[in-house]
């Protein structure tokens, strides 16, 4: 059986990875997560269209190639709708000794986010091995933080997932959901 969690190289190109860390690195309005139950330490900012719609514009081109070929693999993963929507795009910056969130998660986990069917990430630089991480609970995964690597998966239960802690350099990645579209008004 498959385990739905997909890895693919360069699904970012290098110039935009570097561009978004350095526009991450000198913004002024980065806001750093601290949630004491959850663990968490590190720096995150949305990047929005109104704001930045070059970036956003070639982050939304980089998620949507990268559904394609999920979708080619995996076509009932829009459980009969006609379209999934992903408006949000956060990049994250987790230090050393410190940042991440450590704990096992799932991204649909209460009814705010019910509404996620899929999570996208894209890690921006490399990490050394066995840091930096996100590791699978039940498909005994580790996905190594390479530049422009992609990765799409469920965001139910079923794959419980955490990062795991870095050790020797900060580790930048892009991440969102792909949406099931609230036509009815059910999540509000």
């Amino acid at each position: 059986m498959s385990n739905f969690i997909r890895q693919y190289a360069n699904a970012m190109p290098d110039d935009l990875c570097e561009t978004l860390i350095a526009w991450f690195d000198t913004a002024e309005d980065v806001k750093t997560v601290r949630a004491d139950r959850l663990t968490r330490k590190d720096k995150q900012k949305w990047l929005t269209f109104d704001q930045h719609s070059d970036l956003y514009t070639r982050v939304q081109k980089c998620k949507y190639d990268m559904m394609h070929r999920y979708k080619e693999e995996f076509p009932f993963c829009y459980r009969g709708n006609k379209i999934l929507l992903s408006p949000d795009v956060k990049i994250q910056r987790t230090p050393p000794f410190g940042g991440g969130f450590h704990n096992w998660h799932a991204e649909v986990s209460h009814y705010e986010n019910m509404d996620r069917c899929l999570v996208w990430s894209f890690y921006l630089n490399d990490m050394e091995s066995d840091e930096g991480e996100t590791e699978f609970l039940y498909e005994k995964l580790r996905v190594r933080p390479r530049k422009g690597l992609g990765v799409m998966f469920p965001a139910g239960w079923t794959f419980q997932h955490r990062g795991n802690p870095v050790h020797t350099a900060d580790k930048y990645m892009v991440t969102g959901w792909w949406h099931y579209p609230d036509e009815k008004g059910y999540y509000k």
